[in-house]
């Protein structure tokens, strides 16, 4: 079972930075290039960006249903501190890193997500109602 968290985790990163990054080597940036026609080239090249972009809301909707509103809270107080610290060490000064900075904070509420409720039992030894309902 450990395999498919790993296996979640690298999907999740490279669905993510396939999808949109500032280097200019990603869907969004071939996809603004792309000579758009009624074809069967544009047929596929849409079907892997809407492939792509439901990776991507499928983490983001598992992670944001796993944490409950304290999950919630206490990474969006992470993230307001790391946020702090990157801007107070300079990372926003340009578009390349601010964008590198949404994406690893957009990856960190994914492993959050993943993570959270194991934490939440370890610690507290609660489980939730999806957990009860499956045994």
């Amino acid at each position: 079972m450990a395999i498919f968290g790993k296996l979640f985790t690298v999907i999740a990163l490279c669905a993510l930075v396939a999808l949109i990054n500032p280097t200019g080597l990603s869907y969004f940036h071939y996809a603004v290039n792309f000579p758009w026609a009624v074809d069967t080239q544009s047929g596929v090249m849409a079907l892997i960006g809407c492939v792509l972009a439901c990776i991507v809301l499928f983490f983001f909707w598992s992670a944001w249903r796993a944490t409950e509103f304290m999950g919630k809270l206490i990474f969006l107080l992470l993230a307001g501190f790391g946020t702090f610290l990157a801007f107070t060490m300079g990372a926003f000064l340009n578009d390349y890193t601010t964008s590198w900075y949404i994406i690893a904070l957009l990856y960190a509420f994914f492993l959050w997500g993943m993570f959270y409720p194991r934490l939440k039992y370890s610690m507290f030894r609660t489980r939730s109602v999806d957990d009860v309902e499956s045994e």
